[in-house]
């Protein structure tokens, strides 16, 4: 198995040719819900009741990658909850 993390620019490439859209939302809810998990487990805080609507988290995601082409999408969902926890 492949654990390089996935680059922004793979994720805008796939994203405009609307190839594997589906896939990649699963696997970014995915890695939400195991990093939630995670954080509640080990941290105990729970982020689960702080993530935005499913559309939200892809527009965001969405955006921060055109911007940052050269980060992982694995960077660009860790800054969405670093801002998540900047708003409480």
């Amino acid at each position: 198995m492949d654990m390089t993390p996935r680059p922004c620019s793979g994720w805008n490439t796939a994203r405009k040719a609307n190839l594997s859209t589906v896939v990649q939302r699963e696997w970014v809810y995915g890695y939400l819900t195991g990093l939630s998990d995670t954080l509640k487990t080990h941290a105990g805080k729970d982020i689960h009741g702080m993530l935005p609507t499913n559309e939200d988290i892809v527009s965001q995601l969405n955006n921060y990658c055109e911007i940052h082409p050269q980060d992982s999408v694995n960077k660009a969902l860790l800054v969405l909850i670093d801002r998540l926890f900047e708003q409480r």
